[in-house]
């Protein structure tokens, strides 16, 4: 028993060791840089037809799926499926998975993907009657204790435009067609009156916990 236990443990450290020594998920080939700053970095990706290597993600990562697709996800213990995603679904990760990604559609699927660098932070609280955001009823597309996805569409118009403030950092990705990804950064503690940009057919903003 003692010399399977010891064998066991031997295979295992080329495991563990491929874990902390993969790359980061990204920068990669079809994956373009559209912001990043002390909270986040987001990435505007395509899971092109090609063999990526291994790869660790080092950060929470939220994001949507704008282009439908298939891809090979291989486990780091070489486990591999087979995924169909669909267009507008939306992704969270935690950080620490390690495995590979390859693009097997005509078409790649596409997304963008928000990495969160910092920590969770409480919201900030104006002492004002000011609302504070979402005050003009988005989808509520995803909440879990570090992000929550809210989606504007064609059947959510916002026609409140009163004044709001945010408590939470925000990422908020819109799109001006189908195909054409948009982003900016909503700092906590912001005020304004609207978050729609005017030009957007579809709008998306992951509150960053």
């Amino acid at each position: 028993m003692r010399k399977i236990a010891l064998f066991l443990f031997i295979c295992a450290i080329p495991m563990a060791q491929a874990q902390v020594d993969a790359p980061p998920a990204y920068p990669r080939d079809g994956a373009i840089k559209m912001l990043e700053n002390e909270h986040v970095i987001v990435w505007d990706i395509s899971w092109l037809q090609q063999n990526y290597p291994i790869h660790r993600h080092r950060y929470d990562h939220t994001g949507v799926y704008y282009r439908p697709g298939d891809r090979i996800i291989t486990s780091n213990e070489g486990e591999a499926r087979e995924v169909h995603t669909q267009a507008w679904n939306i992704s969270f990760q935690l950080a620490g998975v390690t495995h590979t990604e390859s693009g097997i559609s005509d078409e790649p699927l596409r997304a963008v993907f928000v990495q969160i660098k910092r920590q969770l932070a409480g919201a900030i609280e104006l002492n004002s009657s000011m609302p504070q955001f979402p005050n003009d009823a988005p989808l509520d597309r995803r909440s879990n204790e570090r992000v929550r996805a809210w989606e504007y569409n064609e059947g959510v118009s916002s026609t409140d435009v009163s004044v709001h403030y945010h408590g939470h950092d925000a990422v908020v990705v819109w799109f001006d067609t189908d195909t054409q990804a948009n982003v900016h950064f909503i700092s906590r503690g912001a005020i304004h009156s609207s978050d729609i940009p005017t030009a957007a057919v579809r709008v998306f903003i992951f509150e960053i916990l």
